[in-house]
């Protein structure tokens, strides 16, 4: 089911201004949907494209880079299978989009604009449980939304992506086309803030998986135990540079900006090239 102009505007001026707490429920909520399907319908994967959009502005508008992490995440993770269209990046370069993805990007760009004064009235007005109450209904419409339908229109109860060793030889393989092919030129992305937050927050909440080492238990840890956690913590680095040097070069950022961002998280962090 889509959503009527109405509740577009609304869900663009709860993502909007000072409160965070619409972008932290998107975020979120996107990301506890990843357990159920990765592989969306196209439809779906429009409608999560001009949601991101939205939604990704809004933080980089107020420097909101927990929800924007999240999301950058994300951006790697849904896709959906079928012939890949043109990035708007690529568009500029080809002299224009075709009429479906003009539609598309034209909606995503009038949802942004001139909603802030609106945003702030409605979030200064609108009680908690306003706001839960439309998150409730929203949120049952994205799961009907990004669940897979067999072709009779139900819902199976587990799905998988078929794998293409199984597709027969003479079918054409379908492309996976990730939502982060369609969001490359959102500002968020070009600047070393974001980046530099985003990665102290992916490093802090992996070192949290394991025992947090304390002070006091850093204190009663023998020499090679302390080693072994420092290793630890150095491999944990190590692991989400590499991921993070990986998206930032697949949203088309400059070798220059992701070496300089490289080089100092490993001065940052201690690291060597041993």
């Amino acid at each position: 089911e889509d959503f009527d102009q109405e509740e577009k505007a609304r869900f663009g001026e709860l993502c909007s201004g000072e409160n965070g707490k619409g972008r932290e429920w998107f975020a979120k909520y996107v990301s506890a949907q990843r357990c159920h399907s990765k592989c969306v319908s196209e439809a779906t994967f429009y409608r999560l494209v001009q949601s991101f959009a939205v939604v990704l502005f809004e933080c980089y508008q107020m420097d909101d880079y927990s929800p924007a992490k999240n999301l950058m995440t994300m951006c790697f993770t849904y896709y959906y299978s079928g012939k890949s269209q043109p990035s708007p990046s690529e568009l500029l370069d080809r002299g224009g989009p075709p009429a479906a993805l003009d539609s598309y990007l034209n909606k995503a760009n009038s949802w942004l604009s001139g909603k802030k004064d609106a945003a702030e009235r409605l979030l200064k007005n609108t009680s908690k449980t306003d706001v839960k109450g439309f998150f409730g209904g929203l949120e049952s419409k994205l799961r009907s939304s990004m669940a897979p339908k067999t072709e009779d229109g139900e819902s199976p109860v587990e799905t998988e992506p078929i794998s293409p060793v199984s597709e027969a030889p003479e079918k054409k393989k379908e492309e996976k086309v990730y939502l982060y092919t369609h969001l490359k030129q959102q500002p968020i992305w070009h600047t070393l803030r974001f980046w530099n937050a985003a990665f102290f927050d992916a490093v802090h909440c992996e070192r949290k998986k394991r025992s947090p080492t304390t002070r006091e238990k850093w204190c009663h840890m023998t020499q090679e135990e302390r080693d072994d956690s420092s290793k630890i913590d150095e491999n944990i680095a190590f692991g989400q540079l590499g991921t993070f040097t990986h998206n930032m070069l697949a949203f088309g950022l400059s070798k220059k900006l992701c070496n300089d961002f490289l080089k100092k998280q490993a001065v940052i962090g201690n690291l060597n090239e041993g």
